[in-house]
């Protein structure tokens, strides 16, 4: 199995965002909606995209919750805004096509070659891309950073962006 994919699927998930990711998505999200960071856990560092975004302006809600058992009407949002785990990211996306409803997720750019996601965009022409200026340095747990070896791009549904592919 390539590396990438390993590091990728391993069930170390506790990588957080960094503050310049959220500062350059910034005018993508949608500030007529209440956004849902979905994934966090106990830890008080998987709330810092949260409150972040709160610091941005958003009206964000960021319930300690199972995301495969909540919905947006039980948090009272329009929009999902997150960096889930990377090792689920086809179950989040089926999900949240589910749903119907606008996301936007930061994932790893070896989605783009799978065949899951070349039919879920087929179906969905809703599905857009945002290309990232460069590669992400997770946070890890204990504040560090990560030293990527892989590139990430955002994967949005029903934001209607200019383009279908957009280059930060």
């Amino acid at each position: 199995m390539n590396q990438t994919l390993k590091t990728l699927n391993n069930n170390n998930i506790e990588y957080y965002t960094p503050r310049w990711v959220w500062d350059t998505l910034r005018p993508y999200i949608p500030t007529d909606m209440t956004i849902w960071e979905a994934f966090r856990c106990d830890n008080e560092k998987s709330c810092d995209s949260a409150n972040y975004l709160r610091e941005l302006g958003f009206n964000v809600v960021n319930p300690l919750c199972d995301f495969f058992e909540t919905t947006y009407d039980d948090v009272k949002a329009e929009c999902c805004v997150s960096n889930p785990p990377f090792n689920m990211k086809k179950e989040v996306l089926e999900r949240l096509l589910e749903f119907d409803k606008p996301f936007m997720l930061i994932l790893p750019n070896i989605i783009l070659n799978t065949i899951y996601f070349i039919e879920m965009a087929k179906k969905h022409p809703e599905i857009q891309i945002i290309i990232l200026p460069k590669r992400i340095d997770f946070i890890k747990c204990d504040e560090s950073k990560s030293k990527s070896t892989f590139h990430t791009l955002v994967v949005s549904y029903k934001l209607y962006l200019s383009e279908r592919i957009t280059f930060i």
